[in-house]
C-alpha cells in the first residue's frame, strides 16, 4: 500500500484490557467515545506496575516479566533466549482471530506494538546478553542488539506476530539504547545526574560490543577507563569535563568514540533490518516507535542520544512514531521543532505519539495544546495509554482530535 495510505489516529491498549473489560468494550470507548480508528495492542512487553482506574477486575497489575501474548513457533522451544508465554489468556490464537473480527466490523486498523530490546525478564535471566557499562555492571532491562542471541529471538518474534494475519501494522518500540535513569524498580539515584554523565554511564561495553570494537581496531579498554575517569569527578560532586553535545562527544580519544558509537548505531540498525526482512510482502506496514525527542544530548546528523539513525532506520520501515512525553509546552514546541530540522533524513511517514495521562495531561486544556504542538510535525497521531486514563480523557481526545486533525 502507499506510505501515506491508511494513516492512524490511534490508542494504545494492552490485552488485559480486551480480557477484563470485553472486547466490545474497550473498542467502543476507543472509536465511539475516542474519535479514533487504530488499536495498539503489545504482543510482548516487559515489566511494570501498573494503575488501571477503570479496570473491572484490578486495580493494580504487574505484567509477567518479558511475556509474549501469543504463542510462538517452534523456535521457543530451541531458543537460547526463550520468553515466557503469557498466562492472561488460554487460548491466544482465538483472542486476537476474535479481535480482528471485532476491528474489522468497525472499519478499525489492529497494530500490534511490542518493546524489544527493554526485556528485564529476558535480562535477568540471562545478563551476558544484556547492556554491560563501563564497570561491567550488566543492565538487565535492556538487551544489547550486538549479541546474535539477541538478534534471533527479535527475528523470531516479528515473523510470529506478522504470521497471525491479523495486525495491519507492527509497531516496534525500544530498538534503542536506554538511559541510566529508565525507572527500573525502586530506581536509587542518590545524587545529581546530569545528561553528560548519563550519557557516559549508559554506554554499552559488553562482550559483543567490545569484540566488534576491537575487529575494527578501536580500544575499546581505553575508551573503558575514559569513561571511567571522565564521570569519577561528578560522582564526587566535582566538575566533570564530558562534552554537552553529541558532535563533541564523538572525538573523545581522537575520534575513537565516534567510531564506537557508529558500531552501537548499526547494530540497532540491523536488528531493525533483520525484522523486516522476515515480513512477507503483502505483510503489515513496519513501523518504529522513536523516543529520540526525549534524550537531552538531542542528535548528531540525525543519530541519537540512544543510538538510534534515523536516516538509515526510517529507510528500512513505513512509518516513524516519534514520542512527545513532556508536561512543559515550551519544551515541547522545541522537540517538536528540533524533530521537524531531523526529518530531512527520512521519508517514513511521521505519526507523533502523546502521553495522555498524568503528569503530561491533567485537563482537556492540556491535551488540546499537546495536539495543537505536534498536529503538523506528521500524518495521524497516537495517544498512549488507554489502560491508565480516565475514560473521560477519551472526550477530550475526541474533540482535540477532530477540531486540530481534520
Amino acid at each position: 500500500m502507499s506510505a501515506h495510505q491508511n494513516l492512524a489516529r490511534g490508542m494504545y491498549a494492552y490485552p488485559w484490557d480486551f480480557i477484563d473489560e470485553g472486547i466490545d468494550t474497550v473498542l467502543d470507548a476507543i472509536q465511539g467515545r475516542g474519535g479514533l480508528d487504530t488499536v495498539y495492542v503489545t504482543t510482548w512487553y516487559h515489566s511494570g506496575m501498573f494503575f488501571l482506574p477503570h479496570n473491572p477486575n484490578r486495580k493494580v497489575h504487574f505484567p509477567e516479566p518479558g511475556a509474549l501474548y501469543f504463542e510462538p513457533s517452534g523456535w521457543h522451544g530451541d531458543s537460547k533466549l526463550t520468553p515466557a508465554v503469557s498466562k492472561l489468556h488460554d487460548d491466544w490464537g482465538a483472542f486476537w482471530k476474535e479481535l480482528r473480527a471485532a476491528c474489522d466490523a468497525r472499519g478499525m486498523q489492529l497494530s500490534a506494538w511490542m518493546p524489544v530490546l527493554h526485556n528485564t525478564g529476558l535480562g535477568s535471566r540471562h545478563p551476558e546478553r544484556t547492556v554491560t557499562n563501563a564497570w561491567g555492571d550488566p543492565i538487565i532491562h535492556s538487551l544489547c542488539a550486538s549479541h546474535t542471541e539477541v538478534q534471533d529471538v527479535v527475528t523470531n518474534v516479528v515473523r510470529d506476530v506478522a504470521n497471525l494475519g491479523v495486525f495491519d501494522r507492527i509497531l516496534l518500540e525500544s530498538i534503542e539504547y536506554l538511559p541510566l535513569q529508565h525507572g527500573f524498580h525502586h530506581e536509587v539515584i542518590g545524587l545529581p545526574i546530569d545528561p553528560e554523565v548519563a550519557f557516559a554511564t549508559s554506554l554499552c561495553f559488553c562482550s559483543a560490543c567490545q569484540a566488534r570494537g576491537e575487529g575494527i581496531g578501536i580500544d575499546v579498554e581505553g575508551l573503558k577507563g575514559w569513561v571511567r575517569d571522565a564521570t569519577q569527578p561528578a560522582f564526587d560532586g566535582k566538575p566533570h569535563q564530558i562534552p554537552s553535545s553529541l558532535e563533541a562527544f564523538r572525538e573523545i580519544q581522537a575520534g575513537a568514540m565516534g567510531r564506537y558509537l557508529d558500531l552501537r548505531a548499526e547494530s540497532l540498525t540491523n536488528v531493525l533490518r533483520l525484522s523486516g526482512e522476515t515480513l512477507p510482502n503483502d505483510g503489515p506496514r513496519l513501523a518504529i516507535l522513536d523516543f529520540g525527542p526525549l534524550y537531552p544530548l538531542g542528535q548528531f546528523d540525525g543519530v541519537w542520544q540512544s543510538g538510534v539513525d534515523l536516516a538509515a532506520q526510517g529507510a528500512l520501515v513505513d512509518e516513524i512514531h516519534p514520542t512527545f512525553y513532556f508536561d512543559d509546552l515550551g519544551v515541547l514546541e522545541n522537540k517538536v521543532r528540533a524533530y521537524k530540522d531531523a526529518l530531512h533524513h527520512t521519508d517514513a511517514v511521521v505519526v507523533p505519539t502523546l502521553r495522555a495521562i498524568a503528569p503530561q495531561v491533567d485537563g482537556p486544556a492540556s491535551l488540546d495544546a499537546q495536539v495543537a504542538a505536534v498536529s503538523g510535525l506528521g500524518d495521524g497521531m497516537s495517544f498512549y495509554n488507554y489502560s491508565f486514563m480516565r475514560l473521560e480523557t477519551l472526550d477530550w481526545i475526541r474533540t482535540s482530535v477532530q477540531e486540530r486533525l481534520s
